[in-house]
């Protein structure tokens, strides 16, 4: 019995000691996870802190630099007016031409064929008109006859000598003749016309025919050449085109300017045009500007014209410009630093008078390092957060850090 509660005592002390160092081991655990919970639902309900910068105006510079490509004052693509095989190719790539030179030669069996055909109409046609002359002048001596018998007819009739009927049928048949003669003559003014018809349709083949023989339409170089001798051109602009000739002596330079510097740029702007791929400056002016805004882009196109006598441009290369404006343009500015890209486009994070967070897409006219220049997206004394984080997400509520508020990009001066 003794051994019994002996036994029982130990089994008693063990549990006791084994819940002892369980509750020691728990304990910290459960310690540290509610503090990990609390401090969990702590950062959940804590309103992110940001900085924000307002949007301003700000000068713009005197100067902007602007990517822009070569093209060739005038480039035309040549295309076959009649089809045929190429029997003789006169130019190739590279070669300078001169307007009205021939370029190519081509073999037109079908047109030819209907040239035949259109001169056989008409030796047709005058065969026909001689037939009919022949006819008319039948017709004439008939008439005559029948004029000469029905004035004698009348004339016994009128004696008495002959009856009133058979000088009716005469004068019938005369009348006959004289419906017979001005057939006659229309049948010769159909058949002329004919004549006329068949041989504006040789015309007009002759005229097919010089097609035949492709020549530059200007003085040029050829960029451009597709066929070779033997192959079937097809006529026609919707087919592909046989040449393509360029001329290079004056070189158009395209210009998308940002429609914050629009009204700084007219025609006469200075400009300095930089072609890398020959380390050369060129200092010219606007020509022109098209008074007109892409949609797409919010810019708008002036174009610049650069002498090319040597020839050392070509159409094709990449050049910058630099547009040196009288009158620095207003822009508005914001800091670089605010701007984030997404596949949506580059957005701006705004907090608005309900201190929530709502990003809008922005357009960038330039980007000066330290700050950007937008044209759309943002409006003058807007709050844009600067280094928005993970937790800056659409309609979040944030709080502005009262320890500084990022002021408006400076004033620039003119240069």
């Amino acid at each position: 019995m003794s051994s019994r509660r002996s036994l029982f005592s130990i089994l008693t002390v063990s549990a006791v000691a084994l819940l002892a160092v369980v509750g020691f081991g728990l304990w910290p655990r459960l310690t540290k996870q509610r503090t990990m919970l609390a401090d969990a639902k702590e950062e959940s309900e804590r309103v992110p802190s940001v900085r924000v910068a307002k949007v301003a105006f700000t000068t713009g510079s005197s100067e902007i630099e602007l990517p822009a490509d070569l093209q060739a004052e005038i480039e035309t693509a040549v295309y076959a007016r009649v089809e045929g095989y190429i029997v003789r190719r006169l130019v190739d790539i590279g070669w300078r031409v001169k307007k009205g030179q021939l370029l190519m030669e081509l073999e037109t069996p079908e047109l030819d064929q209907q040239i035949l055909q259109a001169k056989a109409a008409i030796s047709q046609g005058l065969a026909a008109v001689k037939q009919q002359e022949a006819q008319v002048m039948q017709t004439r001596a008939n008439l005559k006859l029948a004029e000469l018998t029905a004035g004698r007819w009348k004339k016994l009739t009128d004696e008495g000598v002959l009856a009133r009927q058979d000088t009716d049928e005469k004068l019938a048949a005369f009348e006959v003749r004289q419906a017979e003669l001005a057939a006659g003559e229309a049948n010769i003014a159909a058949a002329r016309e004919n004549v006329a018809a068949a041989q504006a349709n040789l015309h007009r083949l002759d005229e097919t025919k010089s097609f035949a023989k492709l020549t530059a339409p200007f003085d040029g170089v050829i960029t451009y050449r597709n066929p070779d001798i033997g192959t079937l051109v097809s006529a026609g602009a919707s087919q592909k085109e046989v040449f393509r000739v360029s001329d290079i002596s004056k070189i158009r330079i395209f210009v998308n300017v940002p429609q914050a510097y629009v009204s700084a740029v007219r025609p006469g702007t200075p400009t300095v045009v930089h072609v890398e791929d020959i380390n050369k400056d060129y200092h010219l002016k606007v020509g022109g500007i098209a008074n007109a805004l892409d949609l797409n882009s919010r810019t708008m196109l002036a174009v610049i014209r650069v002498p090319n006598v040597d020839g050392p441009l070509m159409p094709g290369m990449f050049c910058r410009v630099k547009l040196m404006m009288p009158n620095p343009p207003s822009v508005l500015t914001i800091p670089a630093d605010a701007v984030v890209s997404r596949n949506e486009g580059q957005m701006v994070a705004i907090v608005g008078a309900d201190k929530r967070v709502h990003f809008r897409k922005v357009t960038v006219a330039r980007d000066t390092g330290s700050n950007v220049e937008v044209t759309a997206g943002v409006s003058p004394g807007d709050r844009v957060v600067l280094n928005p984080t993970d937790e800056v997400r659409e309609g979040a509520p944030v709080e502005i850090r009262a320890d500084a508020e990022k002021p408006a990009p400076p004033q620039k001066k003119a240069d």
